[in-house]
């Protein structure tokens, strides 16, 4: 017998969203203070969905304000 299981909506803080231009604030004075982060340590740090920090950073490397490497 194969269970299937129900999807009830999302968990209600997928449901939150951040004020990018809030977020990119926070972002950059965290790099600023920081210095070098790799993506996760960000991510653990700031509040907010992964879309929305990838959005942010895009935006801050748009600006010049960031650089990024592998």
């Amino acid at each position: 017998m194969v269970e299937e299981w129900v999807v009830l909506g999302p968990h209600e803080y997928m449901s939150e969203r951040a004020d990018l231009e809030e977020l990119e604030r926070r972002v950059y004075e965290l790099i600023v203070r920081e210095g070098r982060l790799p993506l996760s340590k960000i991510w653990r740090l700031v509040p907010c969905h992964l879309w929305e920090l990838d959005a942010v950073l895009k935006r801050l490397r748009d600006k010049g304000l960031v650089i990024e490497e592998q």
